[in-house]
């Protein structure tokens, strides 16, 4: 059985063939200028972006009548596993910009989609949330950028940091306090379209993240800077509800790129140990050796199992709450110990350009951070026990 086909055997013969097109652009070249931009210490070339919206994967989830391909949640999920196993970062930040554009075509207004679906369809417009603040991080209740009523729009003022593509896009979905709300309480938070337009209104910063530039992490700096009314997105009072409800989804879908990545990994130290000899026999019939990857590929399919229940679960509308943090918190830890067993295995090989563990490495460390960091996450896990794993009521009676 293929490491994936539980996934895939959910999928329709078009979303199948979407996994297959995704594999085909991720081979050969695209693979061969990650692993060297990563070697540089460069991010890696945003003209494949370009590419790959010509592909019309930055419209894997948008509706067939905005001209996307409507595709399932774990469509996306194996589409952005087929790219982590050449290199996390660029899945994770490519998959970012899809994201944004499902958000426009499904939720925004007839306004924002004609002001913004073909471009961003097209890769001219990259979009990106921008959630996170210096000082609160994945606290959005913490959040201190402003959004003040004007004539025909709004002043954004306020820093926005660790905004994945920041450094290239053209367009944030902004989170922000309302100063002067209409129908709501001071202080609720709405969400925006900010088109991101370089001048005194606006500073950007990369933030240089070493062995992981193709985040292309970045701070946002607005002061009064305006965005007319057809920018509002989520109304004062919905955004950080709307904001809260795709948190599972991106946690689930966090865990399914760093399981990827991590069969990657050892899929290239296992065929690496078939074929180096030491003292007379390939290093994988050595026992200690053998065994230690063998652990790697238990935790590694107990992960896949996980992620795949909580994907099942984000798709079909059940409760994921508990099952996102725990796919992400699990998913994290073992991808990064497994890759850390990898390179041991292989040896100073192992973390040399020869091979994209390094880079796989270095990239996918990150992840604990993102969505959630996993202290977070347990105690998220730790809120729910009493009613994910407490007693039923029939266990309450018979102790009675």
């Amino acid at each position: 059985m293929n490491f994936y086909d539980l996934y895939d055997e959910r999928l329709s013969a078009a979303e199948r063939s979407l996994v297959e097109a995704a594999g085909d652009f991720c081979r050969g070249e695209f693979s061969a200028h990650l692993l060297a931009s990563h070697t540089q210490g460069r991010a890696y070339d945003a003209s494949w972006i370009d590419r790959w919206a010509k592909e019309g994967f930055l419209g894997l989830q948008t509706p067939r009548e905005f001209g996307g391909h409507d595709a399932s949640f774990l469509c996306k999920i194996r589409v952005a596993q087929t790219m982590a196993e050449h290199g996390f970062a660029a899945a994770f930040a490519i998959n970012n910009l899809q994201g944004s554009v499902t958000r426009v075509a499904r939720f925004g207004s007839e306004k924002q989609r004609a002001e913004l679906m073909g471009a961003m369809l097209g890769g001219r417009t990259l979009c990106a949330p921008a959630m996170s603040e210096p000082d609160g991080g994945s606290d959005l209740a913490a959040l201190k950028t402003k959004a003040r009523r004007v004539d025909g729009g709004w002043l954004i003022s306020g820093t926005k940091s660790w905004i994945t593509n920041g450094s290239i896009i053209q367009c944030a979905n902004l989170l922000a306090r309302v100063e002067d709300p209409v129908g709501a309480e001071a202080g609720d938070i709405a969400s925006f379209l900010v088109p991101l337009v370089d001048g005194p209104t606006l500073r950007r910063e990369e933030l240089v993240m070493p062995g992981a530039r193709s985040f292309r992490l970045a701070s946002l700096g607005f002061q009064e800077h305006f965005v007319p009314d057809w920018c509002l997105f989520d109304p004062p009072g919905q955004a950080f509800r709307s904001s809260m409800a795709s948190v599972n989804a991106a946690r689930v879908h966090v865990a399914a790129m760093c399981v990827a990545s991590a069969r990657s990994a050892l899929a290239e130290t296992v065929g690496y140990a078939e074929s180096r000899q030491a003292f007379g026999k390939p290093l994988l019939r050595h026992q200690g050796l053998g065994w230690e990857l063998a652990e790697v590929s238990l935790r590694l399919e107990a992960a896949n199992a996980l992620v795949l229940r909580a994907a099942i679960a984000v798709q079909t509308g059940k409760a994921a709450l508990t099952l996102a943090a725990q796919a992400k918190k699990f998913a994290v830890d073992v991808a990064v110990w497994a890759l850390d067993q990898c390179q041991r295995a292989m040896g100073a090989t192992g973390a040399s350009a020869d091979h994209r563990l390094a880079m796989l490495s270095s990239e996918t460390r990150l992840a604990a951070f993102g969505d959630g960091t996993s202290q977070m996450l347990l105690d998220r896990i730790a809120k729910g026990l009493a009613k994910d794993y407490g007693p039923s009521p029939a266990q309450k009676e018979s102790d009675q």
